[in-house]
């Protein structure tokens, strides 16, 4: 901490010598100096400063703002918070005296070399033949200010040989100070097509403002530059030199660069989603003695659950329901190849068994490696109520028969599909369904959701809610399973896809 006291003397005291010397060097023109910190409070006041304004330091150090010199505050706010983003602000502008008397002034700052502070040099342009020679000062002071800051400072003659080079430019370009004078300015800067319109802009406009450049180390680093010129001009108003202020932007690029990567993938995120959605079912088919309801949420943008309702040629219902493994692009791809396929397929086929097999060579073929699907398929015979089905290493199946207040669970009939080559699946047991019996198909995103204590929530929980609520809608029933697997999760993020679709026989 004392070394920090120490340390924190020597640059106000370094501070104070330069505003001293500045001071000293304006003392025979309207100008003075102005020292204030990040807030805009001033902190030092010269003799040359009481002689502009008329204010005595004992009534400003410590206790007046940059603002309440100026006729309209809001422009001395302004310069505060340009010097906070840029470490630099110049604007002509109307000052205040002490006396309400009001005169017109050119205003430049730059950060100085203590951290939060800025210094700045405030100058009355009522008269033009002492504004111009007031210029030629505030040039000095301000290259002096610029020497010691934080940026890439160069100094070059009109045809760009470097004649000046800070501590900022050596880091940046990592060339000592002394190796670079006599250097081109000019190809150090910027690409060769570029030097052209450079040194035209130069010629046409006497400075370049923010222009962005990037260079390329021996190493094949990158290192992106903005850059900012102006011309200076000797006390007869001769041009005289170029000034380059260079600031490395490396990091805000990079960022820059996430950002636009980022939305242009969330963009492609929301396409994908539109278009996973457009393959789902709108709505469950309308269909006598039957109420059907379902629902899906992904956990991510898009997902690799899916559900499907069919009419084959024999106008039985087919219904079908899969759980790609993981989630995100990939899952939702095979998600949707699986279903044009069973689409297609269910025009050559109506056995669930044969249909299976197929189903698993294409997936087999087409699909990675680590890439599988577990699903349940069942064609239901609405004139006699009877099922038939495969399962296909899913999630089994519920059925409620609030009659006898009984559960069935439809278990595995064979492996997960796109894993085995030839693999053989076959039929589960017919399944006869009474009047008010409820078939629950889900994925296991439901009853593998956790709350913060690590808990799943299980499938008793699902018994409950078919138990308590079967004489309710379908749809009114799924809701209230996803009501209550949300509250039990107090707030934390699906870890998974979450589907269900809800059969009620009436």
């Amino acid at each position: 901490m004392e070394l920090q006291s120490v340390s924190d003397r020597r640059d106000h005291q370094l501070v104070n010598s330069l505003l001293e010397t500045v001071g000293q060097l304006l003392q025979d023109v309207y100008s003075c100096v102005v020292h204030m910190d990040h807030q805009g409070i001033l902190l030092s006041w010269s003799k040359s400063n009481e002689r502009l304004f008329g204010y005595t330091a004992e009534n400003v150090v410590g206790k007046m703002r940059l603002p309440q010199l100026f006729s309209n505050p809001a422009e001395g706010e302004a310069i505060i918070e340009a010097l906070k983003e840029q470490n630099q602000a110049e604007r002509t502008t109307e000052l205040c005296r002490a006396t309400g008397a009001t005169f017109p002034a050119r205003v430049l700052f730059a950060h100085s070399c203590q951290d939060g502070h800025y210094v700045g040099v405030l100058t009355d342009i009522s008269d033009k033949e002492q504004t111009r020679e007031n210029i030629n000062y505030l040039r000095v002071y301000l290259d002096t200010v610029l020497a010691i800051s934080g940026d890439a400072i160069i100094t070059a003659d009109l045809d760009g040989v470097i004649m000046m080079f800070n501590e900022g430019a050596e880091r940046i370009f990592r060339l000592p100070g002394l190796e670079a004078l006599g250097e081109d300015m000019f190809q150090l800067l910027f690409t060769p097509e570029e030097i052209p319109t450079i040194k035209r802009q130069l010629r046409e406009t006497g400075h370049i403002r923010d222009r962005e450049s990037k260079i390329t180390f021996s190493d094949g680093e990158e290192v992106f530059l903005e850059i900012s010129i102006s011309k200076t001009r000797d006390a007869q108003g001769r041009e005289a030199a170029l000034i380059a202020i260079i600031r490395d932007i490396t990091t805000r690029k990079r960022l820059e660069e996430e950002r636009l990567q980022n939305e242009r993938v969330q963009q492609e995120m929301r396409i994908a989603r539109g278009v996973q959605l457009t393959m789902l079912p709108d709505r469950p088919p309308k269909i006598d003695g039957l109420d059907i309801a379902a629902r899906i949420e992904f956990c991510a943008d898009i997902g690799g659950d899916l559900f499907d309702f069919s009419r084959p040629r024999s106008g039985k219902l087919g219904v079908s329901i899969g759980d790609v493994s993981a989630h995100g692009v990939g899952p939702a791809i095979v998600m949707s190849s699986a279903k044009a396929m069973i689409n297609t397929l269910e025009q050559y086929t109506e056995d669930p068994e044969h249909m299976l097999f197929l189903l698993n060579n294409l997936l087999e073929r087409t699909t990675e490696d680590d890439r599988f699907i577990t699903m349940f398929y069942a064609l239901i015979d609405l004139n006699d109520r009877m099922m038939e089905y495969v399962n296909a290493g899913h999630d089994p199946p519920i059925i409620y028969r609030p009659t006898q207040g009984v559960f069935e669970e439809l278990q595995s009939t064979g492996l997960a599909l796109g894993i085995l080559p030839g693999e053989r699946f076959r039929m589960g047991p017919l399944v006869r369904f009474n009047t008010g019996d409820l078939l629950l198909l889900t994925t296991d995103g439901i009853w593998e959701a956790a709350n913060p204590d690590g808990e799943a929530f299980g499938k008793k929980r699902i018994y409950d809610i078919l138990r308590e609520s079967h004489e309710a809608p379908c749809q009114a029933i799924l809701d209230e399973i996803f009501r209550r697997v949300q509250e039990f999760c107090r707030g934390l993020p699906a870890k998974d896809d979450q589907t269900a679709v809800l059969f009620k026989f009436l």
